[in-house]
């Protein structure tokens, strides 16, 4: 009984700091990263299950200004949730390239699809697919995302996979203090 009342504790504990990541200002710590040196941080700061296979394209420059820890958590649900939706294995492509003005980062699964009635859903507060799921990931990686300028798409087909693009400004956030 007490194993059960410590992990309802844990879990409600995990939905009042989502809702509180949520909702704060996002301040913004900008230092100068690689993409190559922030995809292979989070790489190996996973445990992925041997039936996924990742395949990296990712450059060394241009090089962009972001919130380390911001960015590797935007990074991390969305390896997170490519793992999910290939629970019998997969491959997981994640690439770099300079777009413009814009680093461009890719994650594309070969996961199942995102079905049409969820796909205007993804982004919302507290909409979730998962069991265990609480809503806020890819809605905390938007915001996340767009204070620093920059952009989160998404393309899905049911039965290929989902495909996330991020772009980040190569130049610098005009302040560290971004308020979203």
């Amino acid at each position: 009984m007490l194993n059960a009342i410590d992990r309802s504790v844990e879990h409600s504990n995990s939905i009042v700091a989502d809702l509180l990541d949520f909702s704060r200002e996002i301040h913004l710590d900008l230092e100068e990263y690689s993409p190559k040196s922030l995809i292979n941080y989070v790489l190996l700061a996973m445990h992925l299950p041997g039936n996924i296979r990742i395949t990296q394209k990712i450059e060394s420059e241009p090089t962009i200004w972001v919130d380390v820890n911001k960015i590797e958590k935007v990074f991390t649900n969305l390896v997170k949730n490519a793992v999910d939706a290939m629970p019998n294995g997969g491959t997981l492509e994640i690439s770099s390239r300079q777009n413009g003005g814009n680093v461009e980062f890719v994650f594309a699964d070969t996961g199942g699809g995102i079905s049409e009635d969820i796909i205007g859903k993804i982004f919302t507060p507290l909409f979730t697919t998962k069991a265990q799921g609480r809503g806020f990931g890819l809605a905390i990686c938007k915001r996340i995302v767009e204070a620093m300028n920059g952009s989160i798409t998404f393309e899905s087909q049911i039965g290929k996979g989902t495909t996330f693009a991020i772009k980040i400004p190569m130049q610098s956030v005009k302040s560290n203090k971004q308020k979203i």
